[in-house]
């Protein structure tokens, strides 16, 4: 089975939002909690507005990507 690979694109996002971004993934490795995954998923949700297209139903998929496109 073959696995392929997608680059990944830039994006920019505003300075404020980069910055809570930053502030909340150092408070992150500082803590270093037991469950880094969840607290890595929220962080670039909640503070980033960062999700993945998987997370979408079909007509809002199709309604993302044709924005994008």
């Amino acid at each position: 089975m073959q696995t392929t690979t997608t680059q990944p694109t830039d994006t920019y996002i505003d300075d404020e939002t980069y910055a809570a971004l930053r502030a909340e993934l150092l408070r992150l490795v500082a803590e270093q909690p037991v469950h880094p995954e969840v607290e890595i998923v929220r962080i670039l949700g909640e503070v980033g507005g960062v999700w993945p297209r998987s997370v979408l139903d079909d007509a809002e998929r199709e309604e993302k990507i044709s924005d994008v496109a």
